[in-house]
């Protein structure tokens, strides 16, 4: 279980990395909202709490990725004024008190998940404009830090998560870690456009998210859990083509 925490998350970024230098930000981070770090977690937590457990971090989770847009909204509009030290502490902040304006409503779990899904298609509109400037190719530098980052996430929620409860370790397995170190590293080495798209683009991959988060929670009261990760898997996948080529033929 310790190895499966340490390597899959880092892999899994790895990938994601990989695909941004292949075809750039926006696709970049179309699959960075792809549920890669959270899918990752409600896997463990199912293995270690139990399916109900699980089911119940799912529809947390759904609602906490809008949350994580959130965070992308706000590092999107700092980056025009300043540089990343302080993007980061300021997407952070508005990670934070979405987190605490969901706790605070105590919506029913279905309900909260999807109110998750409907701020979606709002969001992509509260993203600004990429300024119009050249756009640099990444470096190659900072995929350890990365690859780090996520295997600490996961270590973190699923060893608190008995102390936390479902929602809130749902939630926060949706902490925007993947945004935070991609966003940073793309914001330092390409500039702030790139981040932008990168950050905008993370929008169209949550649709595919939250139908995993909610394909899971429904599944897993009716199969076992092998069985409901597949089919809540397979259904991200097709979302998340299905996006993307709507994306396409809208450009």
């Amino acid at each position: 279980m310790l190895l499966l925490k340490l390597l899959l998350v880092p892999a899994l970024i790895w990938l994601i990395s990989a695909a941004a230098r292949k075809w750039g930000p926006g696709v970049a981070g179309a699959l960075a909202g792809f549920p890669v770090i959270t899918g990752s977690i409600l896997l463990i937590l199912t293995l270690e709490q139990g399916p109900d457990f699980a089911r119940q971090a799912a529809l947390a989770s759904a609602m906490g990725a809008a949350a994580n847009v959130v965070f992308g909204i706000a590092y999107s509009w700092a980056t025009l004024r300043w540089r990343w030290p302080l993007c980061l502490p300021l997407g952070v902040a508005g990670y934070a008190l979405a987190v605490v304006a969901s706790q605070a409503a105590a919506l029913p779990p279905w309900p909260a998940a999807m109110l998750g899904l409907a701020f979606l298609p709002l969001a992509g509109f509260l993203f600004p404009a990429p300024p119009a400037t050249a756009n640099p190719l990444l470096r190659e530098a900072g995929m350890v830090p990365r690859m780090a980052a996520g295997a600490l996430l996961v270590l973190v929620i699923t060893s608190l998560s008995q102390k936390l409860g479902p929602s809130l370790s749902g939630v926060l397995a949706v902490f925007p870690v993947l945004a935070s170190v991609l966003g940073v590293f793309t914001h330092a080495s390409a500039g702030p456009a790139a981040a932008i798209r990168l950050l905008r683009g993370m929008v169209r991959g949550f649709y595919a998210f939250i139908a995993f988060c909610l394909a899971l929670a429904g599944a897993l009261d009716a199969l076992r859990p092998a069985s409901a990760f597949l089919l809540a898997l397979s259904l991200a996948v097709l979302v998340q083509l299905a996006v993307m080529w709507l994306g396409r033929h809208r450009h």
